[in-house]
């Protein structure tokens, strides 16, 4: 495991810069398993270098706005944005997810999303949204797998031996339903931690709150 460092543009992140992202956000208020299976995350990460992700900053990606820095775009371009994203999501209802397995990897830990075809669904339509509004330059990343992330490490450490620990919990796998997604002004910022060192943090801003507003996935009333 090494020293997480985010990335913007395909370079290191600048320190304390805010750029727009969409994330769905699990309510842990809402979902007793899932917090149950974080509760125990944060326990076996709690030995590691890690910068652990609080009930508040809890996210998946689902897309980043990355042409340009959140202080570049004006209330009236977020505006356009905001509409956007209710045009390009409304025949989309919840979508349920199973989170977990939580797996150790190159920069932390994260819970892996299956079956991850109604999110990967639902970002198509948020990048159609960015695109239609932003252009095809604000998409600069191919998202990668879909996951929640738990922590980022600030520091070297043994990825097996996190890992050992994670495969301990049972259960270790929990259902989750997105309601809504969230436009937020994501900013990170370097903090200090023991012996000199620095971890990347992570917080935002609410933008909007977009609703999947179209029937669940099941429901007869569906097409």
């Amino acid at each position: 495991m090494e020293r997480f460092i985010p990335q913007y543009q395909g370079t290191p992140w600048i320190d304390g810069a805010s750029v727009l992202h969409v994330y769905a956000c699990p309510q842990l208020e809402h979902e007793p398993a899932l917090a149950r299976l974080v509760g125990a995350c944060r326990d076996a990460m709690r030995p590691f270098p890690i910068t652990v992700m609080g009930d508040d900053t809890l996210h998946c990606t689902i897309e980043m706005v990355a042409d340009t820095t959140a202080d570049k775009i004006s209330a009236e371009e977020r505006g356009a944005l905001v509409a956007a994203l209710r045009e390009h999501v409304a025949s989309i209802g919840p979508v349920q997810v199973t989170l977990g397995s939580p797996i150790a990897n190159r920069t932390g830990a994260l819970l892996d999303v299956a079956p991850d075809e109604g999110l990967l669904a639902l970002r198509e339509r948020v990048r159609e949204a960015i695109r239609s509004v932003r252009g095809p330059g604000a998409l600069l990343h191919d998202g990668g797998r879909l996951h929640v992330s738990l922590g980022y490490s600030w520091a070297e450490g043994s990825s097996d031996a996190l890992q050992t620990a994670l495969r301990q919990i049972s259960p270790s796998h929990a259902v989750v339903r997105f309601t809504d997604l969230h436009l937020l002004d994501v900013q990170f910022q370097q903090r200090p931690r023991a012996n000199g060192a620095s971890a990347w943090e992570l917080s935002w801003q609410p933008v909007a709150t977009i609703a999947l507003p179209g029937p669940a996935a099941g429901d007869p009333q569906g097409t």
